[in-house]
């Protein structure tokens, strides 16, 4: 990016303040991003927490370390940059300005989250039985230590290579590291590994489930219509010996429909949830491959719709899994109710 604001002797510049209307509008819609990140993140750890049944602990521990995720985004980027939106400018110095460009490891770290999630909902559906031999919190432990070391290594090398530099960018209204040299390749290298190449990865693994879907509905249709055949011809050739139905008999009684596997509606939610991420990263990830090719800036209301769908994607996360999951929302609804009266859903037509 060529569009550093730095001193002499510093990172950041200290430019006059520049309150307009434009940047106030903006700044309030980032406030009102910021504070549902806040408040529902802290809410999702806490029913985490209590949620017994309907969530397995493999998957609990992956969605706890992609809400602390968001949470932190919530803090350390979400309340700075409202008032660096609202003052165009940076207020918080060189050191926080930093601190800021580092924090871009949160949102890789809820790209190989959603990753980890959805592999380990692809296993439970393809092996059911081998499952709980493969799949183990020892082995979900080791995974998340990984994803935390490699994302540590990268952040090391971010910071502390040679002829790189922190600097505040107005058009998004935060920090940057980027090279005194040219292209920043090390960022953009990153997003590809830690996010494009994740999602690219999740929805290989989800057509291959509705492949095997399609696949296994089509056996089972033809065994039930072999079925429905075979007992037809049985029927009809025994008619004349069985004697005439009583009109008033009462038909058999339907069978119940087959429930859809709560392991296949679970890697459904997350893939919704990649989805999301894909929807909230690409915009973001197209801007800043724009800057780091072009000489000119992309436009200013474009640099700030990316950067909003990237804050959005910390709460997503939250209403998908309460709207789709039941142990969770039913848990949810039951410590809101301790100071709201707030209902589950299930209990509503028991309202007068």
């Amino acid at each position: 990016m060529a569009f550093q604001t730095t001193t002499d002797g510093g990172m950041t510049t200290m430019s006059p303040h520049n309150v307009t209307v434009v940047s106030v509008v903006k700044a309030c819609l980032l406030a009102v991003t910021t504070t549902l990140i806040l408040l529902g993140n802290s809410l999702c750890l806490i029913v985490l927490r209590y949620t017994r049944d309907g969530v397995s602990p493999v998957t609990k521990l992956f969605l706890i370390s992609l809400t602390i995720s968001d949470l932190l985004v919530g803090v350390l980027v979400g309340v700075p940059v409202v008032g660096s939106t609202a003052l165009q400018s940076w207020p918080y110095g060189d050191a926080y300005c930093t601190v800021m460009a580092m924090c871009h490891v949160l949102y890789f770290n809820a790209g190989m989250s959603v990753l980890a999630i959805n592999i380990e909902r692809y296993i439970a559906v393809i092996w059911p039985l081998k499952y709980p031999l493969i799949v183990t919190m020892a082995r979900a432990a080791i995974v998340e230590v990984f994803i935390i070391f490699i994302l540590l290594l990268w952040l090391l090398l971010y910071v502390l290579m040679p002829d790189r530099m922190s600097f505040y960018y107005n058009n998004f209204s935060q920090c940057f590291i980027d090279s005194l040299n040219g292209t920043d390749y090390l960022g953009h290298i990153a997003m590809t590994l830690f996010i494009a190449l994740p999602l690219l990865i999740t929805i290989v693994l989800h057509v291959r489930l509705f492949v095997l879907a399609t696949h296994h509905a089509s056996k089972v249709g033809n065994i039930t219509l072999g079925s429905i055949k075979l007992k037809d011809s049985e029927s009809s050739a025994g008619q004349s010996d069985q004697p005439h139905p009583d009109q008033n008999a009462q038909p058999p009684a339907a069978r119940p429909r087959n429930r859809r596997s709560p392991e296949a509606k679970a890697a459904r939610t997350f893939f919704i949830m990649a989805m999301v991420l894909t929807i909230s990263w690409t915009p973001y990830y197209a801007t800043i491959t724009w800057e780091n090719l072009r000489s000119d800036p992309v436009p200013e209301a474009l640099a700030f719709t990316s950067q909003l769908l990237l804050l959005l994607n910390s709460i997503w996360n939250v209403i998908i899994y309460y709207t789709r999951n039941d142990a969770f929302r039913k848990t949810a609804n039951k410590l809101l109710g301790c100071c709201f009266r707030v209902h589950s859903w299930n209990d509503q037509e028991l309202i007068t």
